[in-house]
């Protein structure tokens, strides 16, 4: 194995605007290659403890929890979502200038492969829920607050990345009787000794914040509060983009991710059916069309929940490989035909070179190292 390619990548990245990052590989549960460069708080160097908002890479860790309900037989991908979330049985759709009834159902797999119709993370439905409650929503709460507007197509008719795992989420504490957190926390965390992964982080935690930066105008400027308005909400739990964590804690998901569902110690999470399920393309015709249109996810298809590939000659890592990233520039890689797993934190949002350019870059120069 020979990473030097990948680590002087990984330098030269603060070049670019990224102050900081911190890269973990696992093959067959064994660190193969761990590096951290650049700044973390203030201008210090990183030193592996801070914490970062993962935004959309919380996906992985909600839809692995869905998986391993659906292996309890709480609810499956077909069941009406309306079973759940009473709210979602008459949709309307909006249909150029008319409102009209949905007319299909909308189930839980349409949910979970980003195929329900629901709008984007710049819903008015977010702010007029947290104006309802007073701040203060529950997940199913807020999420009945979706459903008041008309869909964006009839589900099954497309894709449109946005609210569906939010909606998800809380279908799926209604099925089981907890709290998303809780599902979270006692089917996927606890059995893989995982602590510093967390919807609701703590004053410590908190106090460990990587410094935050957002891509405008051309410069890279620290923020304070880097933080989607769903994010932060006491009694709210954003099963699409809430978790707050790091690199280290997030490695043994991945990695039992990419081993059979079996963390490093020896907890099985999920069934290895269970994870081909998960990364098993779930988009065709128009819907496909949509998912191709996000632009930076050359070769790749769409399962539940994560990116999964399809197209051998995009990418140097195989057909099934699977993951996916998040608005800050977190990303995760498994491929459980080779047990690898990867997982890259950094803190910089809208940054469109780190979806285009790094991210393949870093999984190909991975798989370069391998060699």
């Amino acid at each position: 194995m020979e990473f030097s390619k990948l680590t002087d990548y990984l330098d030269h990245l603060a070049e670019h605007g990224i102050p900081g990052c911190e890269l973990i590989v696992h093959q067959n549960y064994k660190e193969i290659y761990h590096h951290m460069t650049g700044t973390g708080k203030k201008g210090m160097p990183i030193t592996g403890k801070e914490m970062y908002w993962l935004y959309s890479l919380t996906k992985v860790l909600t839809m692995s929890t869905l998986m391993r309900l659906m292996e309890l037989g709480v609810f499956s991908l077909h069941d009406p979502v309306s079973r759940y979330l009473p709210s979602y049985k008459d949709l309307c759709v909006r249909d150029g200038m008319e409102i009209r009834k949905a007319r299909t159902v909308m189930t839980m797999c349409h949910l979970m492969t980003m195929q329900g119709g629901l709008p984007g993370y710049d819903a008015p439905a977010i702010e007029r829920g947290i104006r309802r409650y007073h701040g203060h929503p529950t997940t199913q709460e807020m999420t009945a607050c979706f459903a008041e507007d008309p869909l964006l197509f009839d589900p099954g008719d497309g894709f449109r990345y946005g609210l569906c795992h939010e909606a998800a989420g809380a279908a799926a504490e209604a099925a089981a009787g907890a709290p998303l957190r809780e599902l979270a926390r006692e089917l996927i965390l606890d059995p893989l000794g995982i602590e510093n992964l967390t919807f609701h982080p703590d004053k410590e935690q908190c106090g460990q914040l990587a410094a935050a930066y957002r891509r405008a105008e051309g410069k890279v400027i620290e923020v304070e509060h880097p933080t989607l308005s769903l994010i932060g909400l006491p009694e709210y739990d954003s099963g699409g983009a809430g978790l707050m964590g790091n690199a280290a804690a997030f490695i043994p998901l991945a990695d039992a991710l990419a081993n059979g569902g079996v963390g490093a110690n020896g907890a099985r999470i999920l069934t290895r059916e269970s994870i081909d399920r998960m990364r098993c393309n779930r988009q065709s015709g128009k819907a496909l069309a949509d998912f191709k249109k996000i632009g930076h996810k050359r070769g790749y298809g769409y399962g539940l929940g994560v990116r999964t590939l399809m197209d051998r000659t995009t990418s140097k890592s195989p057909v099934g490989e699977f993951g996916w990233d998040g608005a800050a520039g977190a990303y995760a890689l498994m491929d459980p035909d080779n047990h690898i797993a990867a997982v890259l934190v950094q803190h910089v949002l809208d940054d469109l070179d780190t979806f285009y350019i790094h991210h393949p870059t870093i999984r190909d120069l991975i798989y370069e190292g391998l060699q």
